[in-house]
């Protein structure tokens, strides 16, 4: 009888025979261990090709359905001419695989590698790019439905669930953390009075910082990958992690800030409309969004170690939280 486990890596070489016995690849090179995080992405070789095999976390995608939708969402898109990071079918035409590790069922899945590099969101240009590129998701899954059931990016999931799961943290922390219950009402309240139906309501990426899951090879050709955290939400949830990431990054220089928040969004208007009421929504959302990446981090120790999410991180979070300027919406008709 093992011990029991939380959470596994899987072998490098049986990933290797693993896929080598269940695709109609080239013969493969190497496989290796490439990112850990909300799940453990594998870089896969052949002589000619790469590609990504991605393994979900029990722990996070524990049901089948959740991963099935994100994969009928990728072909959707590439249906639509988004050019995506695709889900390769094994021999046997299936595309997810249930894999056996110590801690449960997991979830492995073949992708095509999205060619390019990354790139810095440094220039108004580029962010005029990533904006476009933004929109062009949200407009091509505009009618998107899907036979699987997922969580949708909605206030309970974003706010309620996000508190839970920091109170949990913050039990040595009482008063500190009715502190942040109280801010997390007030930026609910500020939503609420923005009416929330008038808001743009459909498929979110999730995680549309612009650090990263985007590869370019030019200002015109790049791909998009990594929709783990996809889901239906408010498109200015969605776009608000960019400006939440240009914050941190550019907290320093507020004129650069605005500047590229600018650019992002005159390229998104290239695209597809958005309105002056989701424009006003998103910092609002910034709030939401850190408030949701606390939870995540106090909820999910194992990818960094719980050293990283003690006191030091909750008094980071709380001076962050403490600083806000929530916006407070008097009038519902702006």
């Amino acid at each position: 009888m093992y011990f029991p486990v939380t959470y596994s890596t899987l072998s490098d070489q049986a990933l290797k025979e693993f896929i080598s016995k269940h695709y109609d690849l080239e013969d493969i090179t190497e496989v290796k261990y490439l990112l850990r995080g909300m799940n453990d992405t594998y870089l896969v070789l052949t002589a000619e090709r790469k590609y990504v095999f991605r393994v979900y976390r029990g722990d996070w995608r524990r049901e089948y359905a959740e991963v099935a939708f994100e994969m009928e969402l990728l072909q959707f898109l590439k249906q639509r001419g988004i050019s995506v990071s695709m889900p390769i079918e094994d021999a046997q035409g299936e595309i997810i695989h249930t894999l056996n590790a110590p801690e449960g069922k997991r979830f492995g899945v073949l992708f095509t590698y999205a060619e390019g590099a990354e790139r810095d969101i440094d220039s108004q240009e580029i962010s005029y790019v990533f904006g476009k590129a933004a929109a062009e998701i949200h407009l091509a899954s505009d009618n998107f439905q899907s036979h699987y059931p997922r969580q949708k990016l909605d206030l309970n999931y974003l706010i309620h669930q996000s508190l839970a799961i920091i109170e949990s943290g913050m039990q040595h922390r009482r008063e500190d953390f009715e502190g942040l219950k109280n801010i997390a009402k007030q930026l609910e309240e500020s939503l609420l009075k923005l009416s929330l139906a008038e808001l743009d309501w459909g498929i979110c990426h999730g995680d549309l910082h612009g650090n990263t899951n985007i590869s370019y090879k030019d200002d015109m050709s790049y791909t998009h990958y990594d929709f783990d955290l996809c889901g239906l939400g408010w498109r200015a949830y969605d776009i608000a992690e960019f400006r939440l990431a240009r914050e941190v990054r550019l907290g320093h220089d507020p004129q650069k800030l605005e500047e590229l928040w600018d650019a992002f969004i005159q390229g998104y208007r290239s695209v597809r409309d958005l309105s002056e009421k989701d424009v006003k929504a998103v910092p609002i959302f910034v709030g939401i969004r850190q408030l949701w990446l606390m939870g995540l981090c106090l909820m999910d120790p194992h990818i960094v170690g719980g050293i990283d999410y003690g006191d030091d991180f909750i008094d980071e979070k709380l001076s962050y939280f403490n600083n806000l300027e929530v916006i407070m919406i008097p009038d519902p008709s702006l």
